[in-house]
């Protein structure tokens, strides 16, 4: 077996992915419209960071919850219920385990915290989501009193549509020690012009009230002009940051998707795997329309800062904490030597050369003594990307691939999993 041939597999896979998914009721784009590689160019054509590999474009302010969702690492988000004063046609929310229960049945996430702290759990950053968490006031107000008891330093977040907040709520979560506030602002044809007015007397509340004051919303294809608006108004309000998410068919609703004329974007993950995050499949479109809105951004010269956080953005943190088995889990680091982190994107990688070409690579290898993993059945040969570039120079007839990998547990056992081969430098 090939290179070529090896790699076809997966796209094979993706096939059977797009099948599944369609069978939800909205079809995929038949070609790719937004390649990945547009978000460099953006980046640098407005100035903007193109960061955590490339998953997010970041122009100004970013809030550190952001940047510690990349990783997972110390943070947690909590609920009450999944009750809401919204119904908006995208809600992922029905995504959620035990969602029919919890829009009835609430948590004490006062207790929950106090429980997490008993157990030696350890947060720089904590948030509060729903559903709409200000239909429990006094529960929120309860969390933020126990977590700046056991977790003084920490940064708090809350996330709300803004219809429940007066004045008085306002203050008494600064008074509590809430340090940001992310409003759910939604598009007209959801909300109506009234309905995001009011949102906007929220934020007014907000700003100056309590430290930072946020928006984040989904970019929905064909609301380039709204969004534009959203963006000026929020930056003459006072707001700090706007997080631009990457809109997503959450596997329901379809009539709604297909009725406004939505596609799902195709090669919707830098790499398919079965991840968490409960948003659904990017539709196709969502992109290239951030992408110019931090191009607005720029030039109009506004003040607030602006995050296009795309659906591969959201998958990190869980990629990163599953690989974390490779370091800590006994014997999974002696099983696979030639593996090593990809500090970008977070996957664990390394190369591989396959049929006659593997051959001489193994040579090579063995030579040096650089550690291996051969399959025979298929026939290739696997060994750390530190040496790539020496073995295509000594060897440069010789094609090589990137074997993509997250770490999993199969049978209560750890292992890796292959999702990806990609061409080495395109070769």
């Amino acid at each position: 077996m090939d290179r070529e041939a090896y790699a076809r597999a997966f796209v094979d896979v993706e096939r059977d992915f797009e099948k599944g998914v369609e069978a939800f009721g909205v079809p995929f784009e038949p070609i790719e419209s937004e390649p990945r590689s547009q978000r460099a160019q953006a980046a640098a054509a407005c100035g903007c960071r193109c960061e955590n590999g490339g998953a997010s474009l970041v122009s100004g302010w970013l809030s550190p919850a952001c940047k510690a969702c990349r990783t997972g690492e110390r943070t947690a988000t909590f609920f009450v219920d999944l009750s809401c004063t919204k119904h908006c046609y995208f809600c992922f929310n029905p995504n959620q385990e035990n969602y029919d229960y919890f829009l009835s049945h609430k948590r004490d996430i006062a207790a929950e915290l106090r429980q997490a702290h008993a157990e030696g759990r350890a947060f720089d950053c904590l948030a509060v989501t729903g559903g709409e968490p200000l239909l429990h006031v006094d529960a929120v107000l309860g969390f933020l009193a126990t977590a700046r008891e056991l977790y003084p330093h920490a940064h708090i977040r809350l996330y709300t549509a803004g219809d429940l907040l007066d004045a008085a709520t306002a203050q008494a979560l600064a008074d509590a020690g809430l340090d940001e506030i992310r409003f759910s602002i939604k598009p007209t044809d959801v909300d109506g012009e009234r309905g995001r007015e009011g949102t906007f007397r929220a934020m007014e509340l907000a700003v100056g009230v309590i430290p930072s004051v946020m928006i984040e919303v989904p970019v929905i294809p064909g609301t380039l002009s709204e969004m534009k608006d959203l963006l000026v108004r929020a930056d003459e309000l006072g707001v700090r940051g706007v997080n631009l998410l990457e809109f997503c068919f959450p596997l329901c609703n379809a009539d709604e998707f297909r009725k406004r004329g939505f596609k799902l974007r195709k090669h919707p993950y830098a790499y398919l795997y079965d991840y968490w995050y409960g948003g659904g499949i990017p539709v196709a479109g969502s992109e290239s329309e951030a992408l110019a809105l931090l191009a607005f951004a720029h030039e109009r010269g506004l003040s607030l800062g602006v995050q296009y956080c795309s659906s591969d953005n959201k998958n990190t943190g869980q990629v990163y904490q599953q690989n974390l088995a490779y370091d800590y889990v006994d014997g999974l680091r002696r099983a696979f030597p030639w593996m090593s982190h990809d500090g970008d994107d977070r996957f664990l990688k390394c190369a591989k050369a396959f049929g006659n070409d593997a051959e001489p690579v193994r040579v090579w290898l063995e030579k040096r003594g650089v550690p291996f993993g051969a399959d025979n059945d298929i026939p290739c040969v696997s060994f750390p990307m530190s040496v790539l570039s020496q073995v295509k120079d000594a060897l440069p007839d010789v094609r090589f691939g990137v074997s993509v990998n997250v770490a999993e547990q199969r049978a209560g056992a750890w292992t890796l999993r292959e999702v990806a081969l990609d061409p080495a430098n395109g070769k």
